[in-house]
């Protein structure tokens, strides 16, 4: 040891402190880094090979060199002196040793070749002993590395020249038994020097201690320093040496990266035959030349790059030339299927090019496709994986195995596409006989949710076909008993029914589960047959059907079963019977569901009590749920949206987005309508053509439909036509919705041209477009999802009602009376027969319109009874049955709790209304207006007929049975009060239902010193058909019979008594009669004249 350090003080004496080595450094970087840590550092340099040294160096390197403390010799003295692990000590706090650097190479893109941390396996699924072998090799790494970081007190991976120096410091027995460790551990650096050493090291090792991953890491490092000839020629040296691929898959990397095709092409064929040569020797078993090539950053271009050099050549090769191409197209398909399959080298335009060329060169084979729809799919790109799998059927690849159309499919069923589904059934039909089972279930079921009940049965009847020709259908072919697994393959059929509002037929088919399947329902079944009852408003038939599960021991309902039901009573608007739905699902420990709230939500909606609503779309975010949350919170945007608070629709808007709560198509309908309700439908246009596209949302029938109402609410027939158009050109089927709106503008429009042709020809055009329209009604139409413009109607007669009650209506305002009567027998032979004996209020109410411009007085006085009778069946609260009742309600003492918090908030009253005995005459909240237009057309009949005592008996009639008015008809109700002279009860009617919504005159307070709008909340508020305030007319009249009242009060005593009680009981109606400003319009004139 002394001996040593007496030599390193010695002047040039560096040479006899290191071992020897059989070939001399190859270069002065490499010699100067010596000398730099052995002690050399005082020696004078040039500036400027200083400065090329750090150049060379990476520039994490330089920073660390620059933050290291200056050697000295009596460093050098401290390497001899004491051992190497009070070296790393000190070293961990003087910042000694750290180099970890990403060199040129790695930014050129071919710093992934050197990451391969400790081992390295080739891929082998077929060979036992082989697998054996390779696990005992990489545990002899394994065991080299941790012998190498014990030894030289490594503590990081990465610590390459800490590990130099050690090395250097050991003796030739120490560093022979070392440097294998040493080569794999300097193999992950991407720096040049360590390059070097690795060669210097593999060049020191002895013929036998080279093996495969020697001459892989030190294949890599000629790479490193570009010395190909060298790599090339140690490649072949152990191919034949050891009969082994070692370092092919880095050189062909290399040939990929650097567009070296020539001599990319002839090494993989060299590679190939190697392969067939050593085929049963089992050394290229498993080996994949492609592995590192796959890794390269810039790999899309590189592949089509190659993809056009291969393209060249076969262009430019003479048609009688006999070279042979094949090989070539071969080696380029494999590089152009591996970059197709390599998710990291995705990209949209490459891709489609790439497989471009592969069809070009007519080696597009159906596992080409497979793999790219495979690869599209795990990537999260289903359209382009669709556009893949139609490429496919156009050409070689048309014959796509069953696992891959099971892909498509599933991705063309979540997107709707009928077109697509029917060409993946084709193909199943073509290439494999039939469908699968699970094909078949998956499109019956999809079809069935879109209402197409004819493809349905088909494919039921194809589905039972293929079971009977299975071998295990036997002898049991004749029967269906054995040919379905369970009731649940059924289903589909319930559902298309379902989903049409075809009841009957619904349940036709839930029995034949027993007569004919003999089978017993299941609970999906059950819970298919009350969602058709809820879907027509049965509610007796679904409230007993939800009873026989309740009651049966073999079903057990889940929260689908819940959920039905609490939207079956959510859509009629009946709180109560939800909540106590909701505990009683509690109660039976049935799991909460998303459907479970999203109708506790929209019943609280129902009753106006928006706070409630939020609370819970709250608290949902909070708990465990089933399925998605965004319905709720839709929910909740339609309700301000049609409050017409765009405030409160933008905060909910960002709450769902801080909650995480994604949207749907059907958020940016709600958005949509939001401002269609403030009449700006150009900005909700512009969702649907922009903000829609970038979201990458596909805009439907009913978003379309939206924005033509918008249109027409604000009088522009023409634009909705260009809306229409554009829905025509994108190819979005038309359903009733937009069919409605389309046909309630071409009326506005004909009526606008009313002056500019005779009124029979424009009556004639509507009636043939209507004729139109009910010709080419599908029933599938109703089953696309929401609707707008039908109401609450039931589905099995929510299509055409609309549309008949619009043109009865308008058809008598132009007095044509004997059409309207024609159309309303037309259209009771369109509805269920058991509908026929009581027909929807909108029809009810066109109709009596009609027949009171006939003056058919005893068709009015008809048309309200059965107005009367029907609204009070439809509005009127349905108790659950007994049977459930008894489980459904609390004890008494929790009648205020529930155990997850969502009903313990308390209602606009204070209290939570679960009313354990409620009154079965009582009307539903939601159904509170159901009379409100009606009563106007049948008050106005009674006027004209001069029944003034018949008129105020209906009015307290209506209230009494817990119906309401809204504005307009309160507003009509005093004026025909007025025109009668019944002066105190049309003030008194006035001052307490209408004046507390006064706000005085607008003209005067324009001229007020104040702010002259009215706040927004209230401007808001008064578009409410429930916010009550008295209308310019209305106050005409009264001050007509106020002024009648003034002259008669000079000469008669009763007058003045009269006055003087209407100026004490009415004060605020006298005081804007008092202070009405005069327009002197004709208008003004005729009312206060007593001309009206």
């Amino acid at each position: 040891m002394l001996e040593r350090t007496a030599g390193c003080l010695e002047s040039g004496s560096l040479r006899r402190l290191l071992p020897s080595s059989k070939k001399s450094l190859k270069s002065r970087r490499t010699l100067h880094s010596s000398f730099w840590h052995h002690g050399a550092g005082d020696l004078e340099l040039s500036p400027l090979w200083a400065a090329l040294v750090r150049v060379a160096e990476p520039v994490d390197q330089q920073n660390e060199v620059l933050q290291k403390p200056s050697t000295s010799h009596s460093t050098t003295l401290l390497d001899f002196l004491c051992p190497a692990g009070t070296i790393n000590f000190l070293q961990q706090y003087s910042g000694w040793g750290v180099d970890r650097q990403e060199g040129k190479w790695g930014r050129r893109g071919l710093g992934k070749l050197g990451y391969r941390q400790y081992t390295s396996s080739a891929k082998d699924t077929t060979s036992t002993e082989r697998i054996s072998q390779e696990r005992v090799i990489r545990e002899e790494e394994s065991a080299d590395l941790k012998t190498l970081y014990e030894r030289f007190g490594l503590a990081k991976s990465y610590d390459y020249e800490e590990a130099w120096r050690q090395y250097m410091l050991l003796d030739a027995i120490d560093q022979h038994l070392l440097r294998k460790p040493l080569i794999q551990y300097l193999s992950n650096s991407d720096r040049v020097v360590d390059a070097e050493r690795v060669t210097e090291l593999f060049d020191m090792l002895r013929e036998v201690n080279r093996d495969s991953k020697t001459y892989q890491y030190t294949i890599r490092a000629h790479l490193k320093l570009r010395n190909l000839a060298d790599a090339m020629e140690l490649q072949k040296t152990a191919f034949e040496t050891l009969r082994t691929p070692a370092g092919t898959a880095e050189l062909l990397a290399h040939f990929v990266q650097n567009a070296s095709w020539v001599r990319a092409f002839s090494f993989w064929t060299e590679f190939q035959q190697r392969k067939k040569e050593a085929f049963f020797e089992g050394f290229f078993e498993g080996y994949d030349i492609f592995e590192l090539a796959v890794t390269l950053p810039n790999l899309g271009d590189q592949a089509i790059e190659l993809a056009e050099y291969v393209s060249r050549r076969i262009r430019n090769t003479p048609p009688d030339s006999t070279e042979d191409n094949s090989e070539l197209i071969q080696f380029a398909s494999m590089v152009v299927r591996k970059t197709l399959n390599t998710r990291e080298a995705f990209n949209p335009s490459k891709f489609s090019t790439l497989l471009e060329f592969l069809r070009l060169w007519k080696v597009d084979w159906p596992v080409v496709y497979e793999e790219a729809i495979a690869t599209l799919l795990s990537l999260n790109q289903p359209k382009m994986a669709v556009k893949c799998y139609r490429q496919a059927r156009l050409g070689r690849g048309a014959n796509l195995r069953p696992r891959t159309l099971h892909q498509v499919l599933e991705v063309l069923c979540y997107h709707h596409s009928i077109l697509g589904m029917r060409q993946v059934l084709d193909d199943f039909f073509k290439h494999w006989v039939h469908p699968t089972t699970w094909a078949y279930k998956l499109c019956m079921r999809e079809f069935a949710s879109q209402g197409d009940a004819t493809t349905t049965h088909a494919l039921f009847e194809q589905f039972l076909n293929n079971k009977k020709q299975m071998p295990n259908g036997g002898p049991h072919n004749s029967t269906s008993r054995l040919l379905l697994d369970s009731a649940d393959e059924i289903a589909p059929l319930l559902h298309v029914h379902a989903k049409r509002g075809e009841v009957r037929q619904v349940a036709t088919i839930f029995n034949q589960i027993e007569t004919v399947y003999q089978m017993q329902p299941t609970i999906l079944c059950w819970n298919i047959l009350l969602d058709a009852y809820g879907k027509v408003h049965d509610t007796s038939s679904a409230y007993e059907c939800f009873e026989r599960i309740l009651e049966s021991p073999n079903l057990c309902p889940d929260d689908y079963t819940f959920g039905t039901m609490m939207g079956i009573c959510a859509h009629r608007g009946d709180l109560e019977r939800v909540i106590e739905l909701y505990m009683l699902a509690e109660q039976l420990k049935v799991p909460k569901s998303a459907a479970m709230l999203d109708s506790l939500v929209a019943a609280y909606i129902s009753e106006g009590n928006l706070q409630q609503a939020e609370r819970v779309c709250e608290d949902g975010v909070q708990i465990n749920l089933k399925g998605s949350r965004t319905r709720m919170w839709n929910y909740l945007l339609v309700a301000y949206a049609l409050r017409r608070d765009l405030k409160n629709v933008n905060r909910v808007l960002q709450r769902m987005a801080e909650a995480n709560i994604n949207y749907d198509e059907y958020t940016y309908s709600a958005l949509m309508q939001s401002l269609c309700m403030v009449k700006q439908p150009n900005k909700a246009y512009d969702i649907l053509k922009e903000v829609m596209v970038e979201a990458g949302v596909k805009a439907t029938s009913f978003h379309y439909a939206i924005i033509m109402g918008g249109f027409l609410a604000t009088g522009e027939a023409r634009k909705v036509f260009a809306v229409q158009r554009r829905m025509e050109r994108r190819n979005v089927r038309g359903t009733s919705s937009s069919s409605l709106m389309a046909f309630k503008a071409t009326v506005a429009e004909d009526e606008r041209l009313l002056n500019e042709g005779a009124e029979e020809e424009i009556l004639k055009r509507a009636k043939q477009m209507f004729q139109n329209v009910v010709a080419s009604a599908d029933p599938q139409d109703v089953s696309q999802g929401p609707r707008t413009g039908h109401g609450r109607q039931p589905l099995d007669v929510a299509q055409l009602s609309p549309f008949y009650s619009y043109i009865m209506f308008v058809l008598g305002q132009h007095e044509d009376f004997e059409t309207v009567h024609k159309l309303y027998e037309e259209f009771k032979r369109t509805i269920p027969e058991s509908r026929r004996h009581r027909s929807p209020i909108p029809i009810l109410t066109a109709l009596m319109s009609a027949r009171l411009q006939e003056r058919n007085f005893e068709g009015v006085e008809e048309c309200w009874s059965l107005l009367l009778a029907q609204a009070v069946e439809e509005g009127r609260t349905r108790p659950l049955p007994a049977n459930v009742m008894k489980n459904a309600l609390p004890k008494p003492e929790e009648n205020r709790k529930s155990s997850d918090g969502l009903l313990s908030q308390p209602h606009e009253d204070g209290q939570l209304s679960i009313n354990v005995a409620p009154d079965p005459e009582k009307i539903i909240p939601a159904h509170h207006l159901d009379l409100a237009m009606a009563l106007a057309i049948y008050l106005r009949s009674l006027v004209i007929q001069h029944k003034v005592r018949e008129m105020t008996e209906t009015v307290k009639q209506v209230l009494s049975l817990g119906f309401s008015l809204n504005n307009h008809t309160w507003n009509k109700y005093v004026q025909y009060l007025s025109r009668k002279q019944q002066y105190h009860l049309a003030f008194k009617v006035c001052e307490e239902k209408l004046m507390p919504g006064w706000t005085g005159w607008a003209m005067i307070r324009w001229t007020l010193p104040v702010r002259n709008r009215l706040p927004i909340e209230l401007r808001r508020a008064r578009q409410w058909p429930t916010h009550l305030r008295p209308l310019y007319y209305t106050m005409l009249y009264l001050a007509r019979n106020y002024i009648e009242l003034q002259d008669e009060a000079a000469e008669s005593p009763a007058s003045e008594n009269a006055l003087s009680d209407l100026e004490r009981d009415c004060p605020m109606t006298v005081d804007a009669i008092k202070t009405m400003p005069r327009t002197d319009d004709e208008e003004e004139r005729h009312i206060l004249r007593g001309r009206t």
